[in-house]
């Protein structure tokens, strides 16, 4: 009888192939190992106007003359290694939030952008960033670059992304946003960030990645504030962002070798600004990745959700871009 050395006879004399593995029983040879797909998705809205449900293109719905949104109010994304959520929250009329997941043959990706409030049209930004920043993260890994070249590059994709998304009657407070990036292959993981979204490594010795790019975030970190502005150490004003009224494109990066599994955590203020502790995000992080960006959403919902939410969550070590 044909016998797979690792899985014993088939359930069938006469079957040829290893119905687990698929290794051929009658040459011996293992089943090729596919390449998994390039796949990304984005928490970009519909053509549905999220007031009423009217379908159009314009920036304000015909029907009922709300502002079309960008993002949509909430959104569950999930490739089972890597997913997200994010939520309007219970106080902002829309959803200026915005997260992308993507994976490939090597490794899973994500961006999260929040957008400025203070800006026209944020929403724009964050959605144009997050969406250029993962298509430019999985081209390069999959042509060959480095995860910390490659977050270098998909930031300046991000950028220009942002920049292009403001109008001509915009040049006073064009749309801007913040980006945090992540990329977890089978042995590193790697971040790079500009604003104060923050990543997470929530693990045996849990730790925030990221350096929050706000008067406050860097004096809380020691480093000097930006003599051109008040060094309010309470401030969380920004000092870096993406936008058209922003030259600064060269996001800081930083890489982990952890020594065991764990999740790398991609979130906006919505949530960090709730629960920002490394060791207790790390407690909450129990279940797959989707159940754990549901959960820490519902967290910053029930924590009061002033503002909009994202998060994402990537499986560490990344097995093929398949990890569970």
């Amino acid at each position: 009888m044909r016998v797979c050395p690792e899985h014993g006879p088939p359930s069938e004399p006469e079957h040829r192939f290893c119905e687990v593995c698929g290794r051929n029983l009658v040459t011996g040879e293992a089943a090729p190992v596919m390449p998994v797909p390039t796949v990304s998705l984005s928490s970009r809205a519909g053509l549905a106007c999220t007031g009423c449900g009217d379908s159009g293109t314009e920036p304000y719905c015909d029907n009922c003359g709300r502002r079309r949104s960008v993002g949509r109010d909430h959104a569950e994304l999930d490739l089972s290694a890597v997913a997200a959520v994010t939520d309007r929250g219970r106080r902002r009329p829309r959803n200026e939030d915005a997260v992308v997941i993507g994976r490939y043959d090597g490794g899973l990706v994500s961006v999260v952008c929040d957008g400025v409030s203070t800006s026209t049209r944020s929403d724009a930004a964050s959605l144009s960033a997050a969406e250029a920043g993962v298509a430019a993260l999985l081209d390069a890994l999959t042509a060959g670059a480095d995860p910390a070249e490659a977050t270098a590059l998909a930031a300046h994709a991000a950028a220009k992304a942002a920049r292009a998304a403001a109008g001509p009657d915009e040049s006073d407070t064009p749309p801007s946003c913040t980006y945090v990036s992540g990329v977890v292959t089978p042995d590193a993981v790697t971040v790079g960030w500009i604003g104060d979204s923050r990543a997470y490594w929530l693990g045996a010795e849990p730790a925030c990645l990221t350096v929050d790019d706000s008067i406050a975030g860097q004096l809380a970190a020691g480093r000097p504030a930006p003599a051109t502005v008040d060094a309010d150490p309470t401030s969380r004003a920004l000092i870096r962002w993406l936008g058209a009224d922003s030259d600064d494109a060269e996001p800081q990066v930083v890489t982990l070798r952890p020594s065991g599994e764990g999740r790398l955590l991609l979130c906006s203020d919505g949530l960090h600004h709730y629960l920002s502790d490394p060791a207790e995000l790390t407690a909450a992080a129990t279940g797959s990745p989707i159940e754990v960006a549901r959960h820490l959403t519902t967290v910053a919902l029930e924590g009061g959700g002033h503002d909009n939410i994202a998060v994402a969550v990537l499986s560490f070590p990344a097995l093929g871009g398949s990890a569970a």
